[in-house]
């Protein structure tokens, strides 16, 4: 009774098994109160093993669901070392990065915990695994399947350095950019001019292409705003609002970041 209480508090609160465990308490209470006897001794005897077996059985459904398994582990190391992610560290030398997005890419696959250890037998004891000390009702935001949350972060990086790359190209395209590239030795523009024509990044990344283009956009000026910066300016005045309104409240933020500034050498990044 005393391990079914505490593996009460360790799967999440709507979980099936939980509201399994709490009805038969209130059962076996009710009978108890009744029932001053050793009678029913094997009875309740049955209904604890049995609850716990359930436990233990829906424990290790969500353990496997939660961490990754040896060959899983083994794809989260190889994804650390992908080329992809590589060449975006390398990219994050150039300030006009979306830096922040690398971050939060990090930290997902960080949160991706492996653990193939546990076995039926050591839940005897403790209710949860001795190896990880999982605990599904500690888990924070959505309770998503690690091997997939895995497969979506290979895809997202697809995406991610694609973008950084089209950011690349477009800044390099504008016309006070290009004005710029003369000023570079021969051998860095040689090659921004190479990655521009190709429009695909050198793989590796090489130190040089970093600097490279790292000297070609100082002239720009990042400007970072995040999410939160532009609904505050948004909701000035109130909501809700018509898109005219929306329109103008932008517009003033905009300025507002520009004064004082050539704007056509100010970059805004979102984080």
């Amino acid at each position: 009774a005393s391990y079914l209480s505490q593996a009460e508090l360790v799967l999440a609160s709507d979980h099936a098994w939980v509201k399994q465990a709490q009805n038969a308490r209130i059962d076996m209470l009710e009978k108890l109160a009744r029932d001053r006897t050793a009678q029913h001794a094997a009875e309740y005897r049955q209904t604890l093993t049995q609850l716990k077996k359930d436990f233990v059985k829906a424990y290790i459904a969500q353990h496997s669901k939660a961490r990754l398994g040896v060959a899983e582990d083994k794809t989260k190391s190889a994804l650390r070392k992908d080329s992809r992610l590589v060449a975006m560290r390398a990219l994050a030398g150039i300030s006009l990065m979306p830096t922040s997005q690398l971050t939060a890419f990090d930290d997902k696959l960080d949160k991706l915990k492996s653990c193939a250890s546990l076995v039926d037998s050591e839940l005897a004891s403790s209710p949860y695994c001795p190896h990880c000390s999982f605990r599904p009702a500690n888990e924070q935001g959505d309770f998503l399947p690690a091997a997939n949350v895995l497969n979506q972060l290979d895809q997202e990086l697809d995406g991610l350095l694609d973008g950084w790359q089209q950011t690349l190209l477009e800044n390099l395209d504008d016309p006070f950019i290009k004005a710029n590239l003369d000023l570079l030795k021969a051998a860095a523009r040689d090659l921004i001019k190479k990655f521009v024509s190709s429009k695909k990044l050198p793989d590796p990344v090489p130190p040089d292409f970093v600097s490279a283009v790292q000297e070609a956009l100082s002239g720009l000026e990042k400007i970072g705003v995040s999410a939160d910066d532009i609904k505050k300016a948004l909701l000035q005045g109130g909501s809700p609002a018509s898109p005219d309104e929306l329109r103008k409240r932008f517009e003033s933020f905009l300025m507002d970041r520009c004064k004082g500034k050539d704007s056509d050498k100010l970059r805004f990044v979102v984080d």
